[in-house]
């Protein structure tokens, strides 16, 4: 049976640019960066690549090792996933860095369906939607349902079927208003929290809610001076046995946009300070796709200066 791969690629604001790759054989991939070509960095040994070339291995390496062709993508452009496109591989991996500042890799494919697919429509059934809906990158679709109505989706794309044509275009409308709420509910309680919440508050909020969670536990609470506000442990919630102690935590409530490295800055110190390989951050505010970058560099540096995970 054909293999199906969730394949999330995000540029925000170049979607129409993404679709056009898609047109012309190009399904694109980001952390991809100038310096970012696959085959370079697979030729090099492990110990020798950069900090940025491992973040970008860790993410993109199934783009050269796992996808082959006659592999499908169900490749999702936009945040939260509604729609979605569904393309055959026909080639092999390829870059063109450094012609972008990202979304330089891509693979060689042709699109099945000749327009987006909508998630919330009677097209999908609700079992589909379940196995679209869980995060990564990518990953693989293995339920054997699925992929069956994966397969008639592009059979009745292609053959431009009017029932199917009717179906995509007839949202749900009662599960599509409710998770409308649901997001404004959720973007209205955090800026809420972060607006009228002081420091203290906040962490204290943090506290609750780790004691609230089965497994979790506050061990300290109260400023550390070495770059933490509390501690926790992880348990097995079946029967208490400690698996993580003296976890440093930290709690950054931050309204709009967060312009500063600092709480990453806080989060590193936590792990040189502590002998912990694991530490948290609980933080409220719009984190942008640089700050999750900086994330990744900083994980593999201190593995490298600390030669432990």
């Amino acid at each position: 049976m054909t293999r199906y791969f969730k394949y999330v690629s995000i540029r925000n604001g170049q979607e129409e640019w993404m679709i056009k790759e898609l047109n012309e054989g190009r399904a694109r991939f980001g952390w991809s960066s100038p310096g970012s070509n696959l085959h370079i960095i697979k030729s090099k040994e492990a110990k020798e690549r950069s900090t940025k070339e491992k973040v970008v291995w860790r993410y993109t390496q199934f783009l050269i090792n796992r996808l082959k062709a006659g592999d499908r993508l169900i490749i999702q452009l936009g945040q939260p996933l509604r729609q979605f496109l569904i393309a055959e591989i026909v080639g092999e991996y390829g870059s063109t860095d450094p012609q972008e500042k990202d979304f330089n890799h891509y693979v060689q494919c042709k699109l099945l369906t000749n327009s987006f697919i909508q998630v919330k429509s009677e097209a999908v059934s609700q079992s589909l939607r379940h196995h679209l809906s869980k995060r990564g990158h990518y990953y693989e679709i293995y339920d054997e349902d699925s992929k069956e109505e994966l397969d008639l989706i592009v059979k009745k794309s292609m053959e431009e079927d009017e029932s199917f044509h009717k179906a995509n275009q007839s949202l749900r409308s009662i599960d599509y208003e409710r998770t409308a709420l649901e997001e404004s509910v959720v973007a209205q309680t955090y800026k809420r929290i972060s607006k009228n919440w002081p420091s203290a508050y906040f962490e204290q909020f943090v506290a609750d809610l780790i004691n609230a969670t089965p497994g979790l536990e506050v061990k300290k609470q109260g400023d550390s001076g070495k770059g933490w506000d509390l501690t926790m442990r992880i348990m097995d919630p079946l029967d208490g046995f400690i698996l993580h102690d003296d976890i440093p935590v930290q709690c950054k409530n931050y309204q709009g946009k967060v312009n500063t490295k600092r709480p990453l800055d806080d989060l590193e110190r936590c792990i040189r300070n502590s002998d912990a390989s694991l530490a948290y951050l609980f933080i409220i505010g719009d984190l942008s796709s640089d700050f999750y970058d900086e994330v990744d560099e900083r994980v593999e540096q201190l593995r490298n200066d600390l030669q432990k995970r």
